[in-house]
């Protein structure tokens, strides 16, 4: 017998009844009417997958929905006005505490290119800002927060990009790139108050790093200036409230102590051409006096006087009288600061070429090691001075003559100065082996060295970077040459001795025969 076909001819078990007498379900009563209307058992339709919000905010896990878990509050407590508190919230655990930052990483990573790498790295090496003085360790901290703050990044990242720049790089695309970026991020952020001290800390390192930056730029003057003031204001608006600040330090009190701790009380040991030129100095600025009108501008001048008078006295005090002048312009109100930069004011810009030469000339001198963060400035200096000069009119050429003419000489003379001779004496005593980078013009310099038209930035063999070269090559092959002329002394001490030895030999044997 086929089991096959007797199974399959056998009926269901549960037949289905199609007539009118369809079974309901036992929960669901029969409508009024027909009982065609009845419904039968469905099958129950599979519900979507929901993935579980295990870190969502306190209020809601009590209204049992879904937390987005967005930071600081979540979309459902913005929305009907409630205060939105997380778990995590008032106790974390030390290990969350160390891997998670306090803010999400950067929105855009993929943004930042290997190029940007190096603009990070020469930040953190070399062209953090040099205030304040000597605290290399406050800008490698400020660095730190850079991941949780877009415009500190992008100001760091400019700031690298102009450095380099100055060094003979073409990065101006990119480091405009970045300060526009941080300057936007960074307008958005000042909107509201800083909510803690390192956001706090994140806004003034950030406006640091763009005013520098400015000092980069040879059209940056009016920048500088400007971003400068805007540290005053933020130092003052946020940073005063903080007492575990970063900056703490750095008011002008604190400011005073690093400058003597870096110059000492020492007055400036100034040859006697080096006095003369302090003394024409002296001559063209006060030329100026009929000039300044506004209240700001005689102010101005005569602090740059009081300059040149305590640099006899003091290198510290000689320096620190430049934060007065920058004291002026933040403490002026901003109609008297925009007349001061404007263009069109030529008693001041004449003032301010006088200020650039001098403030580069007294603190390139009177800050010894700690001078060579500022050397980057030379020539953003003399380019800030060009352009000054060539917006005046005719008639004030007279007033800028000094200056303009001893704009290359001045800063030539005091790099032949006996204390820094001294320094560099030091420096090749404590030579640790690590290479340098130097940016050389070669056909510059060989143009200089045939006595022809030197080129546009370029006026003296020093500014090519061959002298320089050479002596980092000299101090850096010292030591090998010293040891190479001591074996060879050795070598011709022994051959001398040999040919002594054998000579005596010889007198003597002519003598027995």
């Amino acid at each position: 017998m086929d089991t096959t076909n007797a199974r399959d001819a056998e009926p269901p078990a549960n037949p289905p009844n199609p007539g009118p007498a369809l079974e309901t379900t036992a929960t669901t009563p029969p409508t009024s009417g027909s009982e065609l209307a009845t419904t039968a058992r469905r099958r129950p339709m599979p519900r979507k997958g929901h993935t579980k919000s295990r870190r969502g905010c306190f209020n809601c896990k009590r209204r049992k929905v879904k937390c987005q878990e967005t930071r600081p509050e979540c979309f459902h407590c913005t929305r009907i006005g409630l205060v939105c508190e997380y778990p995590d919230t008032h106790a974390r655990s030390a290990l969350s505490m160390v891997s998670a930052p306090a803010a999400p990483l950067q929105s855009t990573p993929t943004m930042f290119t290997p190029a940007d790498m190096r603009f990070f790295h020469h930040f953190l090496v070399t062209a953090y800002p040099p205030l304040p003085i000597m605290r290399g360790d406050i800008w490698r901290e400020i660095a730190a927060l850079s991941h949780s703050y877009d415009y500190l990044m992008h100001a760091m990242l400019g700031l690298g990009a102009s450095h380099l720049g100055v060094y003979g790089g073409n990065y101006s695309s990119d480091a405009l790139s970045h300060r526009v970026t941080a300057i936007q991020y960074l307008n958005q952020a000042l909107s509201t108050p800083p909510k803690s001290t390192a956001e706090a800390d994140a806004r003034f390192a950030a406006i640091m790093a763009l005013a520098f930056q400015s000092s980069c730029m040879p059209d940056g003057m009016n920048e500088f200036l400007s971003m400068i003031k805007g540290c005053h204001v933020i130092a003052t608006s946020s940073l005063l409230a903080c007492k575990d600040s970063l900056f703490a330090e750095f008011t002008q009190e604190g400011y005073g102590q690093s400058v003597r701790r870096a110059i000492g009380t020492a007055p400036l040991f100034l040859n006697r051409s080096e006095q003369i030129l302090l003394d024409e100095f002296l001559v063209s600025l006060r030329a100026l006096a009929p000039l300044c009108r506004s209240p700001l501008e005689v102010l101005f001048l005569a602090s740059t006087e009081r300059v040149v008078k305590v640099a006899r006295k003091s290198a510290a005090e000689a320096f620190m009288e430049f934060a007065q002048h920058y004291s002026l312009m933040n403490h002026a109100t901003q109609e008297d600061f925009t007349s001061f930069i404007d263009p069109g004011n030529h008693s001041a810009q004449i003032l301010l070429i006088h200020f650039t030469l001098i403030e580069f000339s007294i603190g390139y001198l009177a800050l010894g090691p700690a001078g060579s963060r500022f050397a980057y400035r030379e020539r953003s200096c003399i380019a800030w001075m060009n352009r000054l000069a060539d917006s005046l009119p005719d008639e004030y050429m007279k007033y800028v003559e000094w200056p303009m003419n001893r704009q290359t000489s001045l800063p030539n003379a005091l790099l032949e100065h006996p204390e820094l001779t001294r320094l560099a004496q030091h420096d090749k005593q404590r030579y640790d082996g690590s290479v340098e980078v130097f940016p050389v013009c070669a056909a510059a310099f060989r143009d200089l060295r045939q006595s022809k038209k030197p080129m546009t930035v370029f006026p003296s063999k020093l500014y090519t970077g061959v002298t320089r070269l050479r002596q980092w090559l000299g101090e850096v092959v010292l030591a090998d040459r010293e040891k190479h002329l001591d074996a060879m002394l050795r070598r011709l001490r022994r051959l001398h001795d040999g040919i002594r030895n054998w000579s005596d030999d010889n007198s003597r044997g002519m003598i027995r025969s």
